[in-house]
């Protein structure tokens, strides 16, 4: 089968995805096409093509296998006839990440910064409530009432809390409007409402403006730092997370417990034995005037040694 008609009817199954969602399976697939003018029947050309992006991040390339295989899933699901070799296919090894998140002297940064209105009450949203960004882009005035909005992504809607000063400062960017009027958007740019895009470049530009490099300085970036501080509160309830977030499986919630640095923290300063061994002790081990003192004066004078 040629591979471009494969192409035409994956694309037909896939018709009510988001543009974005579109464009990247249509990005990898041509790059597939062209490698490719007739479909492979067998493993080995397949894996042979995700080899040869070796020097690109394994994430980008497990993004190109993600596609091709459900690709593959699709064609056999609508013509038996034509084999799925997808399952014989290895996978780029993806290993754990860290989820990157502001600190709350980036925060603090930010929000001191002299920000509108309107750049204020996006950065308390995102930080309050971690949307996504199409999440804000799409956000509407019907959608905000006391204490709660709703979000619509990827996951369809849900309704999420806000605190009150997220409310109020919203409430405070809402034009007079007639009661038919409230399905305008609440983040609006110069020529109309802030896309996907339009939310992206403002919190770069805040994050520039706070200093803030050497991370990714953008909307997600708040999710993270959403996710990761409300999973580390007590009493945190993780069902409650997951529907908060709008993740559609748990396992992508669970990340945002299992590998959360604040409660690893919080439960190290629990169970340290350095703890129980000062304890033991009675306080006479690492006072100021003695261990710790005496290790940091030899490091600065170590220091100062090597600058001269």
């Amino acid at each position: 089968m040629l591979t471009e008609k494969a192409i035409e009817d994956f694309m037909t199954s896939r018709g009510g995805l988001r543009p974005m969602t579109q464009k990247e399976y249509r990005k990898h697939l041509a790059q597939f096409q062209k490698a490719f003018p007739r479909l492979p029947k067998t493993p080995q050309p397949i894996q042979s093509w995700l080899n040869s992006f070796e020097g690109l991040a394994p994430e980008t390339i497990h993004s190109r296998f993600r596609t091709i295989r459900t690709f593959y899933r699709q064609i056999h699901l609508w013509r038996p006839g034509i084999p799925n070799p997808m399952p014989m296919v290895r996978p780029p090894i993806l290993y754990p990440k860290a989820m990157r998140t502001f600190a709350d002297s980036d925060l603090h940064r930010l929000f001191n910064l002299p920000l509108s209105p309107q750049d204020y009450a996006l950065l308390t949203l995102l930080l309050d409530a971690g949307p996504r960004a199409s999440e804000c882009a799409n956000l509407v005035w019907n959608d905000v009432s006391p204490g709660f909005t709703v979000l619509r992504g990827k996951t369809g809607e849900r309704i999420v809390p806000i605190s009150e000063t997220t409310y109020r400062l919203l409430s405070a960017l809402k034009p007079a409007l007639p009661p038919a009027a409230g399905n305008r958007h609440v983040f609006m740019g110069k020529r109309g409402p802030l896309g996907y895009q339009g939310i992206y470049r403002r919190v770069r530009r805040m994050c520039n403006q706070a200093g803030i490099t050497g991370r990714r300085c953008s909307p997600h970036t708040f999710r993270h730092t959403f996710g990761t501080a409300y999973a580390a509160a007590d009493g945190c309830d993780p069902k409650v997370l997951q529907d908060i977030l709008g993740h559609s499986d748990f396992k992508t919630t669970l990340r945002y417990i299992h590998n959360n640095p604040r409660r690893m923290a919080i439960n190290h300063a629990r169970c340290t034995p350095l703890k129980g061994l000062a304890a033991a002790a009675q306080g006479s081990l690492f006072r100021e005037d003695s261990v710790i003192s005496q290790a940091e004066a030899i490091v600065a004078r170590g220091s100062t040694a090597a600058i001269r």
